[in-house]
């Protein structure tokens, strides 16, 4: 056995030169999968050797030959000519390209300007900074490592993103982030391999950590679904291993890359959807991440809890809640269009209550970034009525189910902070009532120029906001509502009679109360209507 390997030892030394020459030494490349798209987002390029004499050699049995011979700086710096020239063929003929990864050792800092060498290929091959990723792992790191540091931060410096592989494999992998300045780092396989609940927790708590220090994460040895959808859940940016494919050859990536034309990551939406990656943390909070391309919204993630709410809501899945916001016939389609136009518009959080059939949801949403005509939207949804069997949210008369999208007006007052923003507006009534508007000011703005003269007195009781929330607390099931006749702004001296319902939500550390407007003209079955007309007032 000694003897064997001696000899497979002595055939890797006198034959290296030669097997760089004449290519037996090449890259294969496996990809790289984005999480939240479950689309191809690159490779990392790996060193074979296919032997005329001994078939594929391995790199478990060649590189530890290299390095112990100190002839390892050559291999990795033929591997990235490789890939830089893989990079500008594929340029050159129009083709797609991603990021690739390359290998780098600490000997090819002994042995060569492995700065300037790497920018000299660049050069020589015209390829984006963007397009080559440096990997470099944890114990090259350990060694040496005030050099390493100054290294590492020359390059990142030059513009190259370096990532740490292998993470978790030694015993300091934690001062490595406080020692380095690091783009990605790759989870050791070891992790997946086990998969036992300590190793989930350490992949959970290193990727928690990794997002809250700006760092990306890739998990190597994806090998099951359970694995997959672990990965997903816990916000792990990037998967890598054999259930997406194995290491390659240059012909056999390019067919893989043609295949998943339909599911490839474009090179300019990178930077996009790493944008989306770092808001994905664990949270007891329902939160989605949503991608809208100017005609539908599809979700990138939702955690368990938002997937919870939708249930709650009658969606089972995400791709039922995709078809209800999508559908351009919905009156909810509409609404859910103009909240995020706000929130495009602002790029601040943005709150918002819709009617959903017979409850009410509430919206919070952010812009997280536009590229183009994609945009990509934090989302948190709530359903906030109550059901049967607790006794939080909103409680909603039954009569009223089938004409919750009817509202024209929905505002929220702050009770604690005296504000009123709006949600929802269709009456076109200008001044007061305006973007975190004082509460106070903005009824009696709204009293005084729009409500009919004889019935002004009572919508100053009725919206008394020194009162307004000792009133909804004791009345029962916390709405409050009456009839006024109002004023529309394009059709001045012509009152008509609109529903005002007052709503408090229950459950939130604000006092909020919702204000809800809709028409109310009267028929003759519709009895509220009298009874307000005939100054009975408050009907409930």
């Amino acid at each position: 056995m000694e003897k064997d390997l001696e000899s497979m030892e002595n055939y890797i030394l006198t034959h290296f030169q030669e097997a760089l020459d004449k290519g037996w030494i090449c890259a294969f490349y496996q990809p790289i999968i984005r999480t939240i798209t479950g689309c191809f987002a690159g490779v990392e390029a790996l060193a074979r050797w296919i032997d005329p004499v001994y078939g594929c050699i391995m790199p478990s049995v060649f590189v530890p030959v290299l390095e112990k011979s100190g002839k390892i700086w050559q291999l990795d710096c033929h591997i990235l000519q490789e890939v830089l020239k893989l990079q500008r063929s594929r340029m050159d003929a129009g083709l797609q390209v991603g990021q690739i990864s390359v290998n780098l050792s600490r000997m090819d800092f002994d042995h060569v300007d492995m700065l300037d060498f790497i920018r000299e290929q660049v050069r020589r091959f015209r390829i984006s900074k963007d397009l080559v990723c440096l990997e470099i792992t944890e114990n090259v790191l350990v060694q040496d490592k005030d050099r390493m540091i100054e290294v590492v931060r020359q390059l990142r410096a030059s513009g190259f993103q370096i990532w740490m592989d292998d993470f978790g494999s030694g015993y300091s992998s934690l001062t490595f982030l406080n020692d380095y300045r690091l783009d990605v780092i790759k989870l050791d396989m070891e992790f997946l391999r086990s998969f036992n609940r300590t190793s989930r927790e350490i992949i959970r708590s290193t990727i928690h950590m990794a997002k809250n220090l700006g760092i990306r994460t890739i998990a190597e040895g994806v090998e099951r679904k359970d694995q997959v959808d672990f990965l997903k859940s816990i916000g792990c940016d990037m998967m890598q291993g054999w259930y997406f494919g194995k290491p390659c050859s240059q012909e056999a990536m390019g067919q893989y890359v043609l295949n998943m034309r339909e599911k490839s990551e474009p090179i300019k939406l990178k930077r996009f959807y790493d944008r989306a990656d770092a808001v994905i943390v664990e949270t007891d909070v329902p939160m989605a991440v949503m991608e809208y391309d100017s005609r539908n919204f599809r979700y990138l993630y939702a955690n368990d809890k938002q997937k919870e709410q939708l249930r709650t809501l009658g969606r089972k899945s995400l791709s039922d809640s995709e078809f209800v916001i999508n559908n351009v016939n919905s009156p909810l389609h509409a609404k859910l269009i103009e909240f995020f136009d706000q929130a495009f518009c602002s790029r601040t959080m943005v709150t918002a209550y819709f009617p959903d059939n017979s409850r009410f949801v509430r919206i919070e949403g952010r812009l997280i970034d536009r590229k183009d005509t994609y945009y990509l939207i934090y989302l948190s949804l709530v359903n906030v009525t109550a059901d049967r069997n607790n006794k939080e949210g909103i409680r909603r008369d039954g009569s009223l189910t089938d004409v919750d999208l009817l509202f024209e007006d929905i505002h929220i007052f702050d009770m604690r902070n005296g504000t009123a923003s709006p949600l929802l507006t269709n009456m076109q009534i200008p001044g007061g009532m305006i973007e975190q508007d004082s509460l106070r000011e903005g009824l009696t703005f709204f009293c005084n120029h729009y409500i009919f003269p004889a019935d002004r007195n009572r919508y100053a009781l009725f919206a008394d906001p020194e009162t307004m929330l000792l009133r909804l607390k004791q009345v029962k099931g916390g709405i409050l509502r009456d009839y006024f006749r109002v004023q529309q702004e394009d059709q001045p001296g012509d009152y008509y009679w609109k529903e005002f319902d007052l709503i408090l939500v229950p459950g939130m550390k604000e006092e909020l109360v919702l204000s809800c407007i809709k028409n109310a003209e009267p028929t003759q079955d519709n009895s509220a209507i009298v009874c307000a007309l005939t100054g009975e007032g408050n009907v409930l």
